[in-house]
């Protein structure tokens, strides 16, 4: 994934490349600038969108087959941003990310299968915050491009509390579904380092 959103999740990429295969038949991506990964959250009072800016993400693909591909996602939780300082000292706390405990957010994915429409794919894989690794569902289209770049637009919900975020404010009751979207521009390279 990223370092610099400037940063995974990814969420998490393709094929027609612009360099030839490597020998090994994987394929390696590269994350170029403008991806981004993202997560929505709401409560009674305000909805909050937080955004990465550093992370890194590994992408391999053997044969140009996005059903054979592998995406993992390492994310600095520590460089998350929802636009106020107040909010973003709460969120890298103790009562969510944890930063301090648990600096890196992680996602891996474990399988990719065909889903509706020959640019929809549902990815299975585990995201592990806090130290906690639970599995997910991700719902992935896929866009190849002309000019060799893939676009992965990819978004899955997860339950804060079963990573350990329980608490809440007395008035303002936080949702406990938090949805996670990434959009990852991607190119056939040479190296497993993506940079944004």
């Amino acid at each position: 994934m990223i370092r610099a959103l400037g940063m995974c999740v990814l969420l998490f990429c393709s094929a027609v490349g612009m360099a030839a295969p490597p020998q090994d038949d994987q394929s390696r991506y590269v994350v170029k600038t403008g991806s981004k990964i993202e997560f929505h959250a709401s409560s009674t009072f305000a909805k909050v969108v937080g955004v990465f800016h550093s992370w890194e993400a590994n992408m391999k693909m053997p044969a140009e087959k996005f059903a054979d591909a592998s995406l993992v996602l390492e994310i600095e939780a520590g460089s998350v941003s929802t636009g106020s300082g107040l909010r973003d000292r709460e969120v890298k706390g103790k009562n969510f990310f944890a930063v301090q405990e648990h600096p890196q957010i992680r996602f891996a994915s474990k399988s990719i299968s065909a889903d509706s429409g020959p640019t929809k794919f549902h990815m299975d894989g585990e995201l592990t915050i806090r130290g906690i690794t639970q599995p997910v569902a991700v719902s992935i289209t896929l866009l190849r491009q002309d000019d060799g770049h893939e676009w992965i637009d990819g978004s899955f919900s997860f339950n804060r509390r079963d990573f350990g975020m329980t608490h809440n404010l007395p008035f303002d009751k936080i949702a406990n579904t938090v949805l996670v979207q990434f959009h990852l521009d991607t190119v056939n390279g040479t190296t497993p380092v993506a940079q944004n």
